[in-house]
């Protein structure tokens, strides 16, 4: 994987608030009910360092400039600190699922060097350059590292457990819950001799992309830049593949439309005959005023996702548009049920085999394939990226 570093990250002082109160989603799952919502939880949550003071303001540089003074200032304030030495830090997250499953996510968090993709670090996602144009604005109005890149590989646990620092190692920063229950557990690791054994242990492990493709492409944009020395590095998330609070959930299809003759049930069959495999994992189609169609898929990696030929299928048939692609089914069924004529497709996940075995293919997913659980908050640690960091 691209070379792994100790940070002197910036992260609530305890002493002057709650860390808990800091912690936010990233930006990209925050509508703007819940952008109001972050922000009446806590005069610190760190949603005014990603999207500001209004939802209802569009993004741009003046709200980016602003969003930099806003985590400027508290650090100024002293309600932020910053490490006096370069730290790893093993975090841990306790989270319910929507079906009210408990479950544990560990991993480590620092920063990542940014490399062409395929030296070292793997994507399964398409690049959207909007995305990365926002983002580069965002790093170079606000200075500031915020956003994190969730990265998967296989055998960290054991790799870790060998150079000492194995779950709950190092000294604990803080226990906290979010403003969603969501529990955060970070210890902090700089002892330069760990610190040091860490970087090496994990240098010639294979790396994917899980969440934040665009985060590290714009790393990869910025990583020349001279006034942003630290900016060819970006914060990440690492984590083991195995583990099981590690979830890929689907993310499913709905197509509407109001122009041509085509109707639903005519979609409908048209998928159904391209795609029905008649054997393997359950999927289904709504249309409005009809009982679900049940479908089949064999989840083989030698031919490509069914998000794939789905999305060739429709469009072969034409005319659909594109879908909307929530990844709870009720919010898909009130998509649905607005519109005259529609399809839902309700995809079944796939597995961790599957995707590492694609990524490690090459194979490049269709937006919106997948959807991992949890997503790697921001507020728990950020970082300047105008001058490079000394230990």
């Amino acid at each position: 994987m691209p070379k792994m570093r100790a940070i002197r990250g910036l992260r609530a002082n305890p002493e002057v608030l709650n860390p808990g109160d800091v912690i936010c989603p990233p930006y990209d799952v925050i509508a703007p009910d819940l952008h109001q919502k972050l922000l009446d939880h806590s005069p610190d949550n760190a949603v005014r360092w990603i999207l500001g003071e209004d939802p209802d303001s569009p993004v741009g540089e003046e709200v980016f400039r602003g969003c930099g003074a806003a985590l400027r200032g508290a650090f100024e304030e002293g309600r932020l600190i910053r490490e006096e030495s370069r730290s790893f830090y093993r975090y841990c997250i306790r989270y319910c699922s929507e079906t009210g499953e408990d479950h544990q996510l560990d991993g480590i968090l620092a920063a990542v060097e940014s490399r062409p993709w395929g030296e070292g670090v793997l994507r399964h996602e398409e690049i959207r350059p909007h995305t990365v144009k926002r983002l580069v604005d965002q790093a170079r109005c606000t200075r500031i590292d915020t956003g994190v890149v969730m990265l998967t590989c296989e055998g960290l646990e054991d790799a870790l457990t060998e150079v000492g620092v194995g779950l709950g190692c190092g000294e604990l920063v803080f226990e906290k819950q979010d403003w969603n229950g969501t529990t955060h557990i970070l210890h902090r690791i700089d002892d330069p001799q760990l610190v040091t054994a860490m970087e090496q242990r994990i240098a010639d492990m294979p790396s994917a992309v899980a969440d934040g493709h665009h985060r590290y492409t714009t790393a990869l944009e910025l990583k020349d830049d001279p006034e942003l020395p630290a900016a060819g590095m970006v914060l990440a998330f690492l984590c083991d593949m195995s583990q099981q609070g590690l979830r890929i959930l689907p993310t499913h299809r709905v197509w509407s439309w109001d122009q041509g003759d085509l109707t639903s049930e005519q979609v409908r069959d048209r998928i159904v005959d391209a795609l029905d495999d008649g054997e393997g994992d359950r999927w289904s189609i709504e249309i409005p005023g009809a009982e679900p169609t049940v479908l089949h898929c064999r989840q083989d990696a030698t031919r490509p996702t069914l998000a794939r030929r789905l999305a060739d299928t429709v469009e072969q048939i034409g005319g659909l548009g594109a879908p909307a692609t929530p990844h709870v089914i009720e919010d898909g069924r009130k998509v649905l049920a607005s519109v005259e004529r529609g399809v839902f497709c309700i995809l079944p996940p796939i597995s961790r085999e599957e995707f590492w075995t694609r990524v490690l293919a090459g194979e490049i997913f269709p937006p919106k394939t997948t959807f991992f659980e949890p997503k790697i908050s921001t507020g728990v640690i950020a970082r300047f990226i105008d001058e490079q960091e000394t230990s």
